[in-house]
């Protein structure tokens, strides 16, 4: 009950009581993309959660998409669909017989993964027969009932296990070799197989590579951009990283030790500990997003409403500026209390549910 509280203060504070069925539509925040409404989910939504079960990978997996799409479509001129054209039974590969997901074979040309016998190389020894990619998103831009480009992200592994037994990561050169051949492969088929998909609708494929690393997410590493002849490709860096951790350590000491002055000045407010955990996405070694999650065990609503506010007056304790701040106070695992600090700015936006 409080959770869809909460979240009903919030979308009447963000999108200030427009309907939910219009087919106008305004993002969330200023600069997002908004969703083309009436919004029609997708089957691939069960194919995704059984290919990977970590809800917060998934959405991160999303919404980094977004983020590389900005630079090639406008958040001003264009909504977004999903998985218009790449449905369950496209990417389908239950047995690995079939689908884009599937391995390539004599009854299944469109297969993006290795056929049973393809020895692939790893940079680090031989596997054969291996699954390099586990899934595709795929996000579809629109002005008005017009397509003007199409997203695509490639779930890549980061490691493999060779035929020898022991697993290794792949390196970046062959990872990069196989990205950049797929993604013109389906780049081609998806422009011969939906009619509305013509040469002059632009694609952006990007490569999200899974750590099998529990302090990290994995991240975005490379891109190709597809308008109307062959794919011009980049690679980018970004990636997830739980905070505290020896990874957070070792890629920005700065951010390391705010946050446990942040976690100190908030564990034992109440008798009871409390629960203080971040995760932190990076680009170019930049912080952009810092996701903060304080879970206590409050007895009374005066003990929630002291939380909140050393948390709220505390985010002064970081220094960047760049980066988007959300924290998210939880007690027995019930949202209370949201603060967050967007990009540029000192003062905080709390929404309670108290």
């Amino acid at each position: 009950m409080k959770k869809n509280w909460i979240l009903s203060i919030f979308m009447v504070i963000v999108l200030s009581g427009c309907s939910m069925f219009s087919k106008t539509s305004s993002a969330l925040y200023s600069g997002d993309y908004a969703a083309s409404l009436p919004f029609k989910d997708s089957d691939t939504r069960v194919k995704h959660a059984s290919l990977i079960s970590d809800l917060d990978c998934r959405v991160q997996i999303e919404s980094g998409l977004m983020d590389l799409s900005k630079s090639y479509f406008d958040p001003a001129n264009v909504t977004f669909k999903t998985h218009t054209f790449l449905d369950y039974d496209e990417l389908d590969a239950t047995d690995g017989s079939r689908g884009l997901l599937g391995t390539l074979r004599d009854d299944n040309p469109i297969g993006l993964n290795p056929s049973k016998d393809e020895e692939f190389d790893t940079g680090n020894g031989i596997s054969t027969g291996p699954v390099v990619l586990v899934d595709i998103y795929e996000l579809d831009w629109y002005s008005n009932e017009n397509l003007k480009g199409i997203s695509i992200s490639f779930v890549l592994n980061g490691s493999l296990y060779l035929d020898s037994g022991s697993e290794v990561e792949i390196e970046k050169e062959q990872l990069n070799n196989y990205f950049d051949v797929t993604s013109n492969k389906l780049v081609s088929y998806m422009r011969e197989r939906f009619n509305e998909i013509t040469a002059n609708v632009p694609i952006l494929v990007c490569g999200f590579v899974l750590d099998d690393d529990s302090q990290s997410y994995g991240g975005y590493t490379r891109l190709g951009f597809f308008n109307r002849g062959q794919g011009s490709f980049d690679s980018v860096s970004e990636e997830w990283v739980m905070i505290p951790s020896s990874q957070m350590n070792n890629l920005d000491t700065t951010m390391a030790s705010e946050f446990d002055s942040y976690k100190n000045s908030l564990t034992n407010i109440l008798t009871d500990y409390t629960f203080v955990s971040a995760k932190a996405k990076y680009e170019d070694k930049e912080p952009k997003k810092i996701l903060i999650t304080i879970e206590a065990h409050a007895k009374s609503t005066g003990e929630i409403l002291a939380i909140g506010q050393v948390a709220k007056e505390n985010m002064s304790m970081f220094s960047r500026m760049g980066c988007r701040y959300t924290v998210t106070i939880k007690n027995n695992n019930e949202t209370y209390i949201i603060i967050q600090r967007k990009e540029n700015e000192t003062d905080c936006t709390v929404i309670s549910t108290l």
